[in-house]
């Protein structure tokens, strides 16, 4: 749309009514309201300032730093966006087609593939490998005295910090967290992940749940405008950053070479190079993110960033699922124990626990059994089934002995424990 509509006239151009005031709406909103974009490509000549303030400190190696990290490399206070060198402590104000530097710092190199945010008007950096050390720092850039300042941090803070970070409003998500084995022993890969809260500055942390996660050996990280890129040995992983989902791919797929000595970033494309750096204006083969992404969606999955108690601890909940089933199922028989005891003791039974006799005569059973009135044979039959009866209800209640004055008679004991 054209800011003003003119109207050629002999005398001159002539504005109308409807393109003034697009032009003062247009005016309006570059004066008060403030560019919340990032800027997230250098300019050559803002290349070659950064590249001229670094060489004094870096000498031949002021132009092997790759300077095109795209979104991983800027943060925006209010109007002012600023850039901070992948790995190194150098912080430039980026302004027009110039760059500025704010710091003064004289130590570098410890902290490639650190994560920057920005915070209630600083700026941090988070982790970072560098001088055979994968370290666990959280440092702030001060404005007034142009240093780095350690940040005290409390909760469970990891012992190293190089992996992909998540943003999602104060809070920060780490995963898939590595230490460097310096090309001298393996990589070690983190098994949890970390929630940081920025306000309160306390850690967090949890078991991963997600198996695609676990053991993912993060070497490379690139923050484009609206996805990350965490790479390993032979596999990528794409996250969008709008979904938080991420799709896991081998290298090849992603169009990446073993032949590439550099990726760089620029919006949300990667861009690769034979060389080990290449200038804002070269052409470079490269591979769109967002095409990618729509591409290879279908196999895509949620990050789960708030995971459920079953999720983080199915152990545990198995172990007391069954220690309680166990514990359910001991009360059950000791129940059900109960009430076959109680059933055993009939009537019958307790008159005989209650008689104040513990031997008996065959004549004294069988009036204590009620069979007293039947002809001999028959009482004889009965008080066989009835003694077999009690013995199933209570076993050993009565028990059978010789009579010792008399070995043809029998006596029966009763028992009461």
């Amino acid at each position: 749309m054209p800011l003003a509509k003119l109207k050629y006239n002999p005398s001159g151009l002539k504005v109308t009514p409807f393109g003034f005031s697009m032009l003062m709406l247009t005016l309006f909103c570059s004066i008060f309201i403030p560019n919340t974009s990032i800027a997230q490509r250098l300019s050559l000549k803002q290349e070659l300032i950064i590249e001229k303030t670094m060489q004094p400190t870096l000498q031949d190696e002021s132009d092997k730093h790759e300077l095109l990290m795209g979104k991983g490399a800027f943060v925006q206070l209010g109007k002012d966006t600023i850039f901070n060198i992948h790995g190194l402590r150098y912080v430039f104000k980026i302004t027009g087609d110039t760059a500025i530097r704010l710091d003064k710092s004289i130590y570098h190199g410890t902290s490639f593939w650190r994560y920057l945010y920005e915070y209630n008007g600083q700026i941090f950096t988070m982790g970072g490998y560098g001088q055979f050390i994968t370290n666990n720092n959280i440092e702030s850039f001060n404005f007034d005295s142009r240093e780095w300042y350690l940040v005290k941090t409390s909760g469970e803070k990891p012992k190293y910090i190089k992996g992909c970070v998540i943003r999602a409003k104060d809070q920060l998500y780490l995963f898939c967290n590595t230490l460097s084995g310096n090309s001298v022993e393996a990589n070690i890969s983190d098994p949890y992940f970390y929630q940081f809260d920025l306000p309160s500055l306390t850690w967090k942390r949890f078991p991963i749940v997600q198996s695609e996660l676990q053991n993912f050996e993060a070497e490379i990280i690139l923050y484009a405008t609206d996805y990350i890129v965490v790479m390993d040995n032979r596999n990528a992983m794409l996250i969008s950053n709008k979904t938080l989902e991420f799709i896991q791919v081998s290298k090849e797929e992603l169009g990446i070479k073993t032949s590439y000595r550099n990726i760089s970033i620029h919006n949300n494309s990667l861009l690769f190079s034979n060389d080990i750096r290449h200038r804002s204006n070269e052409n470079l083969p490269g591979i769109n993110l967002g095409t990618f992404w729509n591409e290879h969606k279908f196999a895509a999955k949620k990050i789960i960033l708030h995971p459920s108690y079953y999720q983080l601890y199915p152990n545990r909940i198995w172990i007391t699922t069954s220690c309680g089933v166990t514990i359910l199922l001991i009360c059950f028989f000791i129940v059900l124990h109960k009430r076959i005891k109680n059933k055993k003791e009939t009537p019958l039974i307790n008159q005989i626990i209650r008689h104040n006799t513990k031997t008996l005569s065959t004549e004294e059973l069988d009036q204590l059994l009620g069979i007293d009135h039947m002809e001999i044979e028959s009482r004889k039959a009965k008080r066989h089934r009835m003694l077999a009866q009690i013995e199933v209800a209570s076993p050993g209640l009565i028990q059978r002995l010789k009579d010792e004055s008399d070995k043809r008679r029998f006596v029966y004991y009763v028992s009461r424990d």
